[in-house]
């Protein structure tokens, strides 16, 4: 992001066509895509790069609150795989929905919330923040599953990559059973009746 910045405007737009992901290049569906160079590595180098500043900022909070946990428990190689992975899950979601569209991809939302979904079912009472508010990761996992689904299913921020989201958590919790199948059964077990218990609540005081 710092280098982007300190590129000419007209030098910019070429970067981002260079480096993004895109469905129309990856696909090979229009051989005139103005994102034809950045091939099977746009799967990875878009994760490095983002619409702004801000949404750099949200992105690196939201990486921090869980990303050191993480880390920590399952030690830096695992980590690292499953972020980049989460990271070519999303897109590859991502491209399935928008094909053969030209548009492109970009930031790590996709890659973080693979790690979320590993904090989510392997360390379900882990304290983390969701933006400022410190939470249970399980209560954390819920909220961000259950407002991207909607989302999503609802189509209420055009722009936004919510399939791309949703594609990352499920690999992070597909990679979560691969690297603890035990505590991700209990993890996701608990989840279940903190879900239950919320709905619940949620019906009898009218919330929902």
């Amino acid at each position: 992001m710092v280098y982007v910045s300190i590129l000419p405007p007209s030098e910019v737009e070429q970067f981002y066509r260079e480096y993004a992901f895109s469905t129309a290049n990856l696909l090979n569906f229009s051989p005139a895509s103005p994102f034809k160079n950045a091939g099977v590595i746009g799967l990875f180098t878009y994760m490095f790069l983002h619409a702004s500043w801000m949404h750099l900022l949200l992105n690196a909070i939201a990486l921090w609150g869980a990303g050191v946990i993480v880390e920590r428990e399952i030690g830096s190689t695992r980590y690292g795989l499953v972020y980049l992975l989460s990271g070519v899950a999303a897109a590859l979601s991502y491209s399935l929905i928008h094909t053969p569209s030209g548009d492109s991809l970009v930031g790590s939302s996709g890659a973080i919330f693979g790690v979320i979904a590993l904090l989510f079912l392997l360390m379900p009472f882990k304290i983390t923040f969701a933006l400022i508010v410190p939470l249970p990761s399980v209560l954390v996992g819920i909220m961000l599953s259950a407002v991207e689904f909607s989302s999503f299913w609802l189509s209420t921020e055009p722009g936004v990559a919510h399939e791309a989201h949703l594609a990352g958590f499920v690999f992070g919790c597909i990679c979560a059973f691969a690297i603890d199948r035990r505590r991700a059964l209990k993890g996701l077990i608990i989840a279940a009746a903190v879900f239950v218990v919320l709905y619940y609540l949620g019906i009898h005081f009218r919330l929902i």
